[in-house]
């Protein structure tokens, strides 16, 4: 939802344009996608952030610190939802925030400004909260050392994420400028990793029983490919063993019988290369 609120923000709305090259359609059409865009990126980073918490909390035993996840759960639904309902109440009424010509009671910019601030505070803390979460516990925790790695490198990723929004923070003043459609684009530009990382960070834990799922189809169908190239193999084997008995005897069907076993080795040969350049 939220590329695809950017993409038409590009196109259609001038993002990344000088204002008055802008005909005043697109400036407000503009303002309400990007007025859009703003609350989907609070939602989303909201979502996220609660996803890897509940991940947590399925790995973690120690009450303080499900505790401490349930705490930072509920933080994150309160204060998004005065962030969300203080962007549905921009103007009243409130398509006025676009059709600026309309009569209206609205928010000033520069409390725009300051909601957008408080915001990227609340995800740069949460997101180094996470990142810091498996120095408190993973020691404890009874895994092999593959998976504290990836635990690790999964978490830190919210490191990135806290740049980024550290960044996109720093550059909330563009909201309020008057050229907003040029100034604000280098503001989205770091909105995009932020969001898509967690998103990212988020998934990753649901993707891993997905891949054991076909990993093991596919050693499954090796292994019963392997089996029957050996059993053909052992086939093939007796067929030459008797084909050489009958070439003694005099018996002229032994070259038939050898071919036709040697096609179907080759035949299980191919099938199993097959599958392994499928693998690979």
């Amino acid at each position: 939802m939220g590329a695809g609120l950017i993409t038409a923000e590009v196109i259609a709305g001038g993002l990344g344009r000088h204002s008055y090259y802008l005909q005043p359609s697109q400036r407000r059409l503009f303002a309400a996608l990007g007025w859009s865009d703003w609350i989907q990126t609070f939602i989303t980073l909201m979502f996220t952030k609660i996803s890897i918490a509940l991940f947590l909390l399925r790995i973690v035993d120690s009450r303080k610190v499900r505790m401490a996840m349930y705490a930072l759960i509920g933080c994150l639904v309160l204060f998004t939802t005065i962030f969300v309902c203080l962007f549905l109440g921009i103007c009243r009424p409130l398509k006025a925030y676009w059709n600026t010509g309309m009569e209206a009671v609205c928010m000033s910019d520069d409390v725009f400004e300051n909601i957008v601030i408080a915001q990227g505070i609340l995800s740069i803390i949460t997101d180094l909260i996470c990142a810091a979460f498996p120095i408190f516990f993973l020691r404890g925790l009874q895994v092999s050392m593959r998976t504290k790695i990836g635990l690790c490198f999964l978490m830190a990723l919210g490191l990135i994420t806290a740049v980024c929004c550290t960044v996109r923070t720093a550059l909330s003043a563009a909201v309020k400028s008057p050229d907003v459609t040029w100034d604000v684009a280098a503001n989205v530009a770091w909105r995009l990793p932020e969001v898509n990382i967690g998103i990212v960070c988020a998934n990753a834990p649901a993707l891993r029983p997905i891949y054991l799922f076909f990993q093991g189809r596919l050693a499954s169908q090796q292994t019963t490919s392997k089996t029957a190239y050996s059993r053909d193999k052992m086939m093939n084997s007796s067929g030459r063993r008797k084909g050489q008995s009958d070439l003694e005897n005099g018996d002229s069907n032994y070259t038939t019988g050898s071919v036709g076993t040697a096609e179907t080795a080759v035949s299980y040969e191919m099938g199993i290369v097959g599958l392994s350049r499928e693998s690979n």
